[in-house]
């Protein structure tokens, strides 16, 4: 463990770029929320008034995530994300990650220097994605929504908001919506890419964490792309059970059989 944190350390320091890669194995701990009392309260107050063929409200859960987000920090995470701040910090690095938590945008990382293709909690859309436009997050909602969790209004004093111009629901910008909107993360893909155009002939070293085969055509495919055509490129993959690298690489990459957010948050720079 120490010896491979260390390692890493050493080649980031001697690398002109550093690109890293964020998997689901990042994922916030949504077990935080759900272990919560009130929210237990709040689940079975729904089903009741779904059972009784009242109003659907299972569209406050995804406010609810965000304010768990805001409020209950997920230690190990935490830890994690600083290793990896401390990591990369002051260098020239681009970080890609297809987890929706908005965990990486905590840490000081420069945000134009992060691409988030999955989306996350921090912007809005109509759920058809009917103008092709982003929307901001609706606060007034998220007050009223905490104010209902702190028992401070009713359950049907909630109205889900909608998309103003064609009365669709509104939605938290993520992948999984009805008709996902791209507009969200296209600016920083552009911006991805021309980074990436960078790289050539360079010292790159290459940082995945945790990327499965959830979506192996954003991380793992790419990466080892990068690593195969460029001769000065290394890679390290950590991931607890897909740490395993092409054999086209050589030995330009290093598989570390762990679960990512472990080995960060153990580790020491």
């Amino acid at each position: 463990m120490e010896y491979s944190i260390s390692e890493i350390a050493q080649k980031c320091n001697d690398a002109d770029m550093i690109l890293v890669g964020i998997g689901k194995e990042f994922q916030y701990d949504w077990d935080i929320l759900l272990r919560n009392e009130r929210y237990q309260e709040i689940e079975k107050e729904i089903e009741e008034k779904e059972v009784e063929g009242k109003a659907e409200y299972r569209w406050i859960v995804p406010f609810m995530q965000k304010m768990a987000l805001e409020e209950y920090l997920d230690k190990k995470l935490d830890k994690a994300y600083q290793t990896l701040k401390k990591l990369i910090e002051d260098r020239n690095y681009f970080i890609l990650s297809i987890v929706d938590d908005d965990y990486v945008y905590r840490y000081g990382f420069q945000e134009n220097r992060i691409a988030t293709p999955c989306g996350g909690f921090r912007q809005m859309q109509c759920d058809y994605n009917c103008s092709g436009q982003i929307l901001e997050f609706d606060n007034d909602m998220y007050q009223k929504i905490l104010s209902y969790f702190n028992k401070d209004i009713k359950l049907e004093e909630l109205s889900e908001p909608v998309c103003g111009c064609c009365g669709q629901k509104r939605r938290f910008n993520q992948l999984g919506v009805s008709k996902y909107a791209e507009e969200g993360y296209l600016p920083q893909w552009e911006i991805y890419k021309k980074w990436l155009q960078g790289t050539v002939n360079k010292k790159v070293c290459v940082i995945e964490l945790g990327a499965g085969m959830e979506m192996p055509s954003i991380i793992r495919w790419p990466f080892e792309k990068i690593i195969y055509y460029n001769q000065k490129s290394f890679l390290y993959r950590i991931h607890s059970v897909l740490y395993q690298l092409g054999e086209n690489l050589g030995d330009r990459g290093l598989g570390i059989k762990e679960k990512s957010v472990d080995f960060l948050a153990n580790g020491f720079v």
